[in-house]
């Protein structure tokens, strides 16, 4: 009897308890459903704001430094008895320029003197450019660049930088153009890597290259290796593949990686 007594008690128990479990349920799902969504939906807000905000702070950073080259010159002219009509229709007074700069004037006019200075340093830029391709300016600049070789700290930023900016432009860009796997940190490891420069061994005459393997996530800095020419592995990828892989720590990597077989290094890997 009392066992029956048990069995009627379970028995209401769980009839209770059923009504319960199918009621929560749903606010459990719709729950889970919400934070879901809310998250693909921040996420997708990030990813079209912050590319926006990286390319705006880009292009401030290069328009202010590009105004600031030649806005001296600007505040310059604008001290000058000509640029005081301009100051008085402005209603600003020259001691209130120097101490303030371009901020002192009207806001329009601030950004169209800084539009201005943009385009002042750009058409100087181009005016030195034809400048150094002309014989005579070439000389100028021999002449200054071996004056520059003789003070020893300032030769050697001065040599690196222009041999850097120099690769980077103009036809030498095409070393840049292989993307290749290096045996780095081990000989079982592949690496990313950019070949740089093709060398040869004075004794043996084997072919070597200068392979620069750039760091995650920041590919401005890395190692410059000397590898043999039958150690390194070309890749079909552009450049823009690469950078994208390396600053994507391998997120962003392209679908197929055709490589160069390594049973035939010199035939698959030829200059």
């Amino acid at each position: 009897m009392v066992s029956d007594v048990r069995r009627l008690d379970r028995a209401a128990l769980a009839t209770n308890a059923a009504p319960e479990s199918t009621t929560t349920a749903p606010h459990g799902t719709a729950r889970s459903a919400w934070r879901t969504r809310l998250r693909t939906r921040l996420s997708a807000g990030l990813i079209l704001v912050i590319p926006i905000w990286i390319t705006a702070i880009l292009i401030r950073f290069i328009f202010t430094l590009t105004r600031d080259a030649s806005l001296w010159l600007v505040e310059g002219l604008l001290l000058t008895p000509w640029g005081a009509r301009l100051l008085d229709a402005w209603r600003v007074s020259a001691e209130a320029l120097r101490a303030s700069g371009v901020d002192a004037l009207p806001p329009a006019w601030r950004w169209c003197l800084g539009i201005v200075s943009v385009l002042l340093t750009l058409t100087t830029i181009y005016v030195l450019g034809v400048v150094t391709t002309h014989i005579l300016g070439r000389r100028l600049v021999h002449a200054a660049e071996t004056v520059v070789d003789r003070v020893p700290l300032v030769k050697t930023v001065y040599r690196a930088s222009k041999q850097v900016l120099e690769a980077f432009a103009g036809e030498s860009t095409q070393a840049f153009q292989r993307v290749a796997l290096v045996p780095f940190p081990t000989d079982e490891i592949r690496t990313l890597g950019f070949v740089t420069q093709l060398m040869a061994d004075p004794v043996s005459g084997e072919k070597l290259c200068a392979v620069f393997v750039p760091t995650s996530p920041n590919p401005t800095t890395g190692f410059v290796f000397i590898v043999r020419r039958d150690r390194i592995v070309e890749m079909d990828w552009t450049v823009e593949d690469a950078v994208k892989a390396v600053m994507s720590g391998g997120v962003l990597l392209p679908d197929v990686a055709a490589v160069a077989s390594q049973e035939r290094p010199r035939e698959a890997a030829s200059v």
